[in-house]
């Protein structure tokens, strides 16, 4: 991002409006302080496309204040594995179980989905407005495949309409168990390089967790969109979110094991609000089981 400062972008009387919102939208995140980074900063982005249209952007990070974690491993000789599987399973060195994946240096967490919605406690809201870039979903099909650590990729957010392709490229058998409200329920047996394709995904309320009957501790999570305005982090904790409508929006905050940011009342999310033309970075937001 340049160096140039808002008010080379902004008439006077608009930055003052502009920095009277922001002001009242870091007022409501301060009163969420257990939830929320104690600030959020929002500059002026010469590379934004015209129109009400924005980025909002920030790090989920583990909350110093519990305790971090443990890494658990893989006992193989109690879950009685062993010959081809365990060959295979070890090939790589140790296998942990992948409910929390925390940077131990940064705290960053990987594999959380973040998303915006609607500013509203309704359940079914009204769509946000999309970006005529947006509009269409890309016709593109990804492949989860079978891997000595696990599912690979263990977490994906796509959106509806796309394709996932679940392969099975190793030397030993595993199946496939999953569970849906609209991509159906199956547990279907996946010898060596077989594949279970979904095709053209629907939306889904809740996420598709995706498990192996041979190999419980085996698992992934799939969140389908109907909207293009999510974000899954990577190792670094890190999301963003462009091209997003302006005004006051949510942003919610899901991970398999933490649930909603906030509990029960964070499935809707906290109110940000998103400014035209702008980056809002929303810093640091700290999670910890509740």
């Amino acid at each position: 991002m340049n160096t140039a400062k808002p008010q080379d972008y902004f008439p006077d009387r608009r930055q003052a409006l502009r920095e009277l919102a922001l002001a009242s939208s870091l007022g409501a995140l301060l009163t969420h302080e257990v939830l929320w980074p104690d600030r959020g900063a929002l500059a002026a982005d010469p590379k934004a496309p015209a129109g009400d249209w924005g980025t909002v952007k920030g790090r989920i990070v583990w909350d110093d204040s519990a305790k971090l974690p443990e890494v658990r491993e893989v006992d193989f000789e109690k879950a009685k594995v062993g010959g081809d599987d365990l060959k295979f399973f070890t090939s790589k060195g140790k296998v942990s179980y992948e409910d929390w994946i925390i940077d131990p240096k940064s705290k960053a967490l990987q594999h959380v989905f973040v998303w915006l919605r609607p500013d509203s406690t309704d359940r079914n809201p009204d769509p946000l407005p999309v970006h005529a870039d947006l509009k269409e979903a890309k016709a593109v099909e990804v492949v989860m495949d079978q891997e000595p650590m696990g599912y690979r990729p263990h977490a994906l957010a796509l959106r509806a309409g796309q394709t996932l392709v679940v392969k099975n490229t190793s030397p030993i058998f595993h199946s496939l168990v999953w569970t849906s409200d609209n991509n159906g329920d199956g547990n279907r047996a996946m010898p060596k390089d077989s594949e279970v394709k979904f095709e053209k995904l629907k939306a889904e309320r809740i996420p598709m967790p995706f498990s192996c009957a041979p190999h419980p501790w085996e698992k992934a999570w799939v969140r389908v969109f109907d909207h293009p305005y999510f974000a899954l982090t990577g190792p670094d904790g890190r999301f963003e979110i462009k091209l997003a409508p302006a005004g006051k929006r949510r942003l919610t905050v899901w991970q398999e094991t933490l649930g909603f940011k906030g509990g029960t009342a964070g499935r809707f999310g906290q109110q940000v609000t998103v400014e035209a033309g702008a980056t809002l970075d929303l810093g640091d937001l700290k999670v910890k089981p509740v």
